[in-house]
């Protein structure tokens, strides 16, 4: 790739392109959640619903290709924003009413239009960056992703107080695809073609195939998949705050606002770190610090302690991220045909655990209450942090370097 292509997607734009999938996980991750709570829905009820609306993360690697084919990836971006912003224009009325099998289904479609603007994203950063711009760009990404979640839950809270339901889903649409025509400002080549639905498919085997024969890959795939750094409490957070005292307007303010600072600041810390340093031990220990805001939730169900807990808890669930976004771009490569398809593949695999780490969570809370939800997302991240430590070779272990 050219210089002059590379000067045309600046590290920081991706934090803009990011804005339409992270509006939509801040509708999954605390909206949803929020209006089903204060509508009688159970808490089990609703983990098992965000863990269903996990399932497109985890498997959109079926529908990646078509970012890799016909059209160039920015014009795909839009597309599926504009598919995104309409799924949210509906979904946001019936889950304001409590209508949560209405709310589930276009919460679904939503997603996987949402799951294709990370794969459009991936696979921009993955072949118009070189290695040490990807790093800069993952940061910006998962700050932009994770700042767009909370500030667009704290708008859609706050409007929904305001708009009548139709009004609402459509402002809501609106803010969802207007970052995405940012993408039309860079330049990219078109994608090659592909003759048949059947090379496809053959396309998805070859490229599951690459990653799996690398051990290094194999060593990555196995970390996304494993629970840490998740932030599977996160989703929850708005429906146990009642718990420890705390209201609507709290939640705008601590999970929406705040959080939202927070969450971005620790994304942008994920690139403070040394491009030389191994991105896999580098996200383990990433995971470490996402268990000590989960503990600090457990001293005492007040309101004090909700803010300092969710507010560290955002914040290194922010630098996780951020350091899992960079892992997974350097397992894509930078191959142009199918870098979306890869990334897809990689980041496929760090989803699966958001999916059974929400379950698991909304388990433990119906048997054990919101103290055991929280114990368990801290156990996840524990383990993993000391297998890590005792399979890795030293070298990993000593400044966490290659």
């Amino acid at each position: 790739m050219s210089p002059a292509t590379r000067r045309a997607a600046p590290t920081s734009l991706f934090g803009v392109l990011i804005l339409p999938q992270g509006i939509y996980l801040g509708f999954v991750a605390t909206v949803l959640p929020f209006l089903l709570a204060h509508a009688a829905v159970s808490l089990d009820r609703i983990a098992r619903t965000i863990s269903l609306l996990s399932l497109p993360w985890i498997i959109h690697f079926l529908w990646a290709p078509l970012v890799d084919l016909w059209l160039p990836r920015r014009i795909w971006l839009v597309i599926w924003a504009i598919i995104t912003g309409a799924c949210l224009a509906l979904a946001l009325p019936s889950a304001q009413a409590g209508k949560l099998g209405g709310a589930t289904i276009l919460g679904l479609f939503g997603a996987l239009a949402a799951s294709q603007v990370l794969a459009s994203c991936g696979g921009l950063m993955a072949t118009l960056l070189s290695p040490s711009a990807q790093i800069r760009a993952a940061a910006w990404c998962e700050a932009g992703k994770l700042a767009g979640s909370a500030f667009g839950a704290a708008l859609f809270l706050w409007l929904s107080g305001l708009l009548a339901p139709l009004p609402l889903g459509a402002a809501a649409g609106v803010v969802v695809i207007i970052p995405a025509l940012a993408i039309l400002t860079i330049a990219e080549p078109t994608p090659a073609r592909s003759a048949a639905a059947r090379d496809r498919i053959r396309e998805i085997r070859t490229e599951i195939g690459d990653l799996l024969r690398r051990p290094d890959h194999r060593w990555s795939l196995l970390l996304a998949a494993s629970p840490v750094g998740t932030g599977a409490v996160l989703a929850l957070l708005p429906a146990i705050a009642k718990e420890y005292g705390v209201g609507a307007a709290g939640v705008i303010w601590i999970n929406g606002i705040g959080g939202g600072i927070v969450l971005a600041l620790g994304s942008l810390a994920g690139s403070l770190l040394p491009d030389h340093w191994n991105r896999k031990a580098a996200y383990a220990a990433a995971g470490l610090t996402n268990a000590l805001g989960t503990i600090t939730l457990l001293i005492a169900d007040r309101p004090a302690i909700y803010l300092a807990g969710t507010a560290l808890y955002l914040g290194t669930t922010g630098f996780c991220w951020s350091r899992f976004t960079a892992l997974i771009i350097e397992t894509a490569g930078s191959l142009n045909r199918h870098a979306s398809t890869r990334y897809s593949i990689a980041s496929a695999a760090g989803n699966i655990p958001i999916a059974y780490m929400t379950w698991l969570d909304g388990l433990a809370s119906k048997s054990l209450g919101a103290h055991g939800m929280l114990w368990v997302d801290a156990c996840g991240n524990l383990l993993v942090a000391v297998i890590v430590a005792l399979t890795l070779r030293p070298k990993y272990i000593s400044g966490l370097r290659r």
